[in-house]
């Protein structure tokens, strides 16, 4: 799946402009706003050649979704370049996105990985997740799991929902830090708060399981059917098992056949043989 890339928000701030001019970037957002990107594109064409990074970032967002101008993706990353070279955070990512997945640019890992890391030296906590990612899986890098973790830590403390559940999953498996059921209670609970769904199966997990909690069966439930709510087929058919087997009340084979098809139709191996199992 492709990744969305940034783009324009009428929060950014202005960060530098070579002089001041009768047309602004601030005009050429509040055209954007109104949808009027003709107008936009005015705005900032000529300040973007005079180097003001954010009409450049404004320029690249235009050509790379074709608004008030023919798509042009070489054009998109010519001005995302310049103004990640200028140090805008929001450019440097766009650009790592766009070496990641080949769009307009040679696909290049190594690229990807030198544009998330700029951003995410900034604190950009999409970045430091993304870049922690790459550690992870070894993309574009050696893997290493201890730096893993730390990028992950710091875009966990800014709360983002998808690195804490890396982060408090390593916690539980002992994976680039040393094994802390404590710190993996900690971290999954603050995601599946959040709603993230792979942190809501996680933590139901260690509830069931009693891993740096006492066990609670019932908590497990409750955090298993959070995430299978939402479409979730690991969390299906966990509780499926809960209902299977009896666990946190009386079996209900009817639930459990219930969340077993929904587990299945997404392709769960275990969903699928379990069906088998019981005839269902």
């Amino acid at each position: 799946m492709l990744s969305a890339r940034r783009s324009i928000s009428q929060g950014q701030d202005h960060q530098a402009s070579v002089r001041q001019d009768a047309v602004s970037y601030a005009q050429g957002v509040a055209a954007y706003a109104r949808r009027a990107y003709g107008e936009a594109y005015r705005c900032w064409a000529q300040l973007a050649e005079r180097g003001d990074v954010q009409a450049q970032y404004g320029l690249a967002v235009l050509f790379d979704r074709g608004e008030g101008i023919a798509r042009n993706l070489a054009k998109a990353v010519d001005w995302y370049q310049r103004a990640a070279d200028q140090g805008l955070a929001d450019a440097q990512y766009n650009l790592a996105l766009l070496y990641n997945e080949g769009i307009g640019v040679q696909v290049s890992r190594s690229q990807a990985v030198r544009w998330f890391r700029k951003a995410a030296e900034q604190g950009d906590a999409e970045s430091q997740y993304r870049l922690a990612r790459c550690y992870d899986q070894g993309l574009g890098v050696a893997r290493n799991r201890t730096l893993a973790a730390e990028w992950y830590g710091k875009a966990a403390e800014q709360g983002h929902a998808a690195a804490r559940n890396c982060l408090g999953d390593m916690y539980r498996t002992g994976d680039g830090v040393a094994r802390d059921y404590a710190q993996a209670l900690y971290w999954l609970t603050l995601a599946a708060r959040q709603g993230y769904g792979y942190a809501q199966v996680n933590l139901g997990f260690l509830y069931d399981q009693g891993l740096g909690v006492h066990s609670d069966p019932l908590e497990a439930i409750n955090w298993y059917r959070e995430a299978a709510l939402h479409g979730d087929p690991m969390a299906q058919y966990n509780l499926a098992e809960m209902f299977r087997i009896g666990r946190g009340g009386q079996q209900d084979p009817q639930q459990a056949i219930r969340w077993y098809r929904k587990a299945a139709a997404q392709g769960h191996p275990g969903a699928v043989k379990r069906l088998r199992q019981i005839g269902a």
